[in-house]
């Protein structure tokens, strides 16, 4: 069996004797394999939105080898490289790996040597509430997350309209960056409802058009803007411990309002008022002491009949663990 070598240069051939020795060291690996890090599901996405997301601060995993599929070794931070599509990654989507683990990609061929191939659109295969529920129905003002593949990690290079009318705020869900959006319903959608009581729109298109890439939409209802829809201006601090508390200032909210962190109900400290609410930050065993801050939803939901009103945090707010 060929040695598995220290170093692989970019342009370097891999023959198929040592890609099976590689593999075979990789199967040895799998039973040991287990930790805190959920490896992220990179299949179809540019080699720049794949090295984004196993780069991502908190996520603790590494980069690894990269080929193409003729066995040449790719040198991922080549801007050249950047459109090139994962066809296949190792460990596999899912899986449960120890922080610093690598990440080894195997991606499509540059055409001719110099020419990327095409990047694929992004996709959209559903619309939900903030905090997870299924919808295609969604009020003036609500935070609508738009699931799918293909979103730029950049949030500024995806944009989201409302029948042409831009979103009135896009961010990138920090646990799913590019298969998840969060954006808010904008107003003044034409024909939209603008008062309580008014009918519904249906069929607007809401489309995501994603730098480089292309555009998908879908449709959804927009409904009239719900009273008292809260709404979440600032979160402090914006990196905090688990077990402290944080500060969420806004509007709207009561005194039987719930935060989620990373989707685990927070402890509420006190009593919420209509502006401020004081929670404290879960525990989370893949979160461990030491290691960068890992970017963490946050989404306040208000108890209303017949769904509660949620909102997600648009900016980014970090998890320490101690």
């Amino acid at each position: 069996m060929a040695t598995l070598p220290t170093q692989v240069r970019p342009g370097d051939v891999i023959s198929s004797e040592l890609m099976n020795a590689i593999l075979d060291a990789l199967f040895q690996l799998q039973g040991s394999i287990g930790g805190t890090q959920v490896v992220p599901n990179l299949f179809g996405a540019t080699l720049l939105n794949a090295r984004g997301s196993i780069l991502q601060p908190g996520r603790q995993l590494q980069l690894g080898l990269v080929v193409d599929v003729s066995g040449a070794s790719i040198d991922p931070m080549a801007t050249v490289n950047n459109s090139l599509i994962v066809l296949n990654q190792n460990p596999t989507a899912e899986t449960r790996v120890a922080p610093g683990t690598p990440v080894n990609l195997l991606v499509s061929r540059v055409s001719n040597g110099s020419q990327p191939p095409p990047v694929n659109p992004p996709t959209i295969t559903r619309t939900e509430t903030a905090a997870g529920s299924l919808s295609t129905s969604f009020a003036v003002g609500a935070t609508v997350a738009i699931v799918g593949t293909g979103f730029s990690a950049t949030a500024s290079q995806n944009t989201v309209t409302f029948n042409d009318r831009p979103a009135a705020s896009v961010a990138n869900d920090p646990a799913d960056p590019t298969r998840r959006l969060l954006v808010v319903v904008p107003t003044q959608i034409p024909g939209a409802p603008v008062n309580t009581g008014d009918a519904p729109l249906n069929g607007v298109v809401l489309r995501v058009s994603t730098a480089g890439a292309g555009q998908v939409q879908t449709t959804i209802t927009v409904t009239a803007p719900v009273p008292n829809q809260p709404t979440i201006t600032q979160i402090s601090p914006l990196i905090q411990d688990e077990g402290a508390n944080i500060t969420i200032t806004g509007t709207n909210f009561t005194s039987n309002t719930q935060v989620r962190i990373r989707n685990t109900t927070a402890t509420i400290v006190g009593t919420p008022t209509a502006t401020t609410i004081v929670a404290t930050v879960p525990q989370f065993a893949d979160i461990l002491a030491g290691t960068p801050p890992v970017p963490a939803a946050v989404v306040v939901s208000v108890p209303a009949s017949p769904t509660p009103l949620e909102v997600g945090f648009s900016g980014t707010f970090r998890v320490r663990g101690v």
